[in-house]
């Protein structure tokens, strides 16, 4: 910047996700020539910057820098000729000492400019389905601070408080819950009164803990919430159960994570992303085009299966010729996505349901996992057909970095989807490798357990593990509408 004195802006980068800083917050981080960021915030925002970046962030009893010498290094890199960014948590001016900064600018002549942002008080509740004012509900909104500077003339009037209606917002108070709820209580607020503690919102790992006035400090105890975390109390709370989103654990292999994501945000779900499974393609028998040539209807229960044997042009040539047949209708596609006209869907997406539909068929190849159900091929043999089973890839454990952090925050997880009786089976078999097998059964018993089909139900109580939803229709889609309809998913 030209001149002897440069400018500092006062930048909020909102509550943690780096989506919520502004337009302008964004652009002045990449102008900046130096950056003074706080602790809490995203790395993201301060990946691939020109600027000078230094690290000025306060923890509770562990300072870097203190506020005046803060202060200080504004005045100083600015007198430089410099572009300033003082990088604030929430707001500047929101309990950020912004307001303190701008005096300390002001005094030194020092132009500044102060570009506000997103604050948690309003941010972590709405991410949590809470919106803190409601028409018929809460017309009021009071934020106040949970942990006060020692040494204040005038404290918070928690009675006071108590008496004011609408919502309170309590921020930075994890520390002295206890304390304030209690005094909120003795003020007259009633200990039934809903109330909400949401724990790193708007991060990946947010989670809301709810109860009431009288019992949100002992359940914020029970689940190791840590800060930052931001208190909610008044009937708005009530909402989040019909507005919050819920977390779903998709466990599928990564060949069919994309889309199954993309299929859970549809449905208003917050994907997590954990492979329990992985595919390994088998070598094809040496005689598989004569087995192929032989049959008089080829099946495919997968689109692993269908992707894998379509490396190979010239089956796919073979497979064409021939009365083929899909378990159900992603299958179809993924056949039909190759060039392949599918002859025979059953009406149930499922073993039984296929058996049904080939049914009078005298020779039926099979192309599928090697851990495919045996109830589709003695289902066959019953109906008197003669069955070539030909095993096109093996499942495997994934030893996915993404499935033993899931298992490690399992108690975040509002929804586990089991897609196969694999996914199940090399879940719990990685929990226990991890030694977390009762965590993990403690959190499938607190959330809501979706298996795909019979078959998976089957598998997951072999396991003791509660089934909750079938869904009609033996698909992902058919899960997630499951789902959806059961824990009241807003899409």
């Amino acid at each position: 910047m030209s001149g002897d004195v440069g400018k500092v802006y006062l930048v909020g980068a909102g509550p943690g996700d780096p989506e919520l800083i502004t337009i302008k917050g964004l652009r002045l981080l990449r102008e900046a020539d130096v950056v003074l960021h706080d602790r809490l915030l995203n790395d993201e925002l301060l990946r691939d910057l020109k600027a000078e970046i230094i690290d000025v962030g306060k923890a509770p009893g562990r300072h870097k820098l203190s506020q005046e010498e803060i202060n200080e290094l504004l005045i100083k890199k600015a007198r430089e000729g410099k572009v300033v960014v003082r990088l604030k948590g929430g707001d500047p001016y929101l309990f950020g000492r912004g307001g303190e900064e701008a005096l300390a600018l002001r005094e030194a002549g020092i132009p500044f400019e102060v570009v506000p942002g997103v604050t948690s008080a309003i941010a972590a509740p709405a991410l949590a389905g809470i919106p803190v004012t409601h028409r018929g509900i809460s017309t009021a909104l009071t934020v106040v601070t949970g942990h006060e500077e020692p040494g204040k003339e005038k404290e918070l009037d928690w009675h006071a408080l108590a008496r004011v209606g609408g919502t309170l917002v309590v921020l930075m108070g994890v520390g002295r819950i206890r304390e304030n709820t209690s005094l909120l209580i003795d003020g007259g607020l009633s200990p039934q009164t809903p109330a909400a503690l949401i724990e790193r919102g708007s991060w990946p790992d947010q989670r809301c803990v709810r109860g009431a006035l009288g019992d949100i400090a002992e359940r914020a105890s029970s689940s190791g919430v840590k800060p930052p975390a931001v208190l909610v109390v008044g009937d708005v709370v009530k909402l989040e159960k019909h507005l919050g989103r819920r977390r779903i654990a998709i466990l599928r292999a990564e060949s069919q994570l994309d889309e199954s994501v993309r299929l859970a945000e549809r449905y208003g779900f917050i994907p997590v992303a954990a492979p329990s499974i992985s595919l390994r393609a088998l070598e094809l028998p040496p005689d598989v085009k004569e087995r192929i040539e032989r049959a008089e209807c080829v099946v495919f229960t997968s689109s692993n299966g269908v992707e894998i044997i379509s490396r190979r042009s010239e089956l796919l040539e073979l497979i064409r010729r021939k009365r083929i047949a899909a378990i159900g209708p992603k299958t179809a596609q993924a056949l039909s996505a190759k060039g392949m006209n599918v002859d025979i869907l059953p009406d149930e997406y499922s073993s039984a349901g296929l058996v049904e539909a080939l049914r009078g068929l005298k020779r039926v190849l099979l192309l599928r996992s090697a851990q495919g159900s045996p109830a589709l091929l003695e289902g066959l043999i019953s109906s008197g057909a003669e069955v070539d089973d030909v095993p096109v890839y093996e499942v495997k454990g994934s030893e996915d970095s993404r499935l033993d952090d899931l298992i490690r925050k399992a108690e975040l997880i509002d929804v586990f989807a089991f897609t196969s009786g694999s996914t199940v089976r090399y879940l719990m078999r990685r929990a226990d490798e991890l030694g977390m097998e009762d965590h993990l059964r403690r959190a499938l018993d607190s959330g809501l357990v979706v298996a795909i089909g019979p078959p998976t139900a089957a598998v997951l109580r072999e396991l003791g593990v509660r089934v909750d939803v079938i869904p009609e229709k033996y698909t992902f889609e058919g899960m997630l509408e499951a789902a959806r309809r059961e824990s009241g998913v807003r899409s």
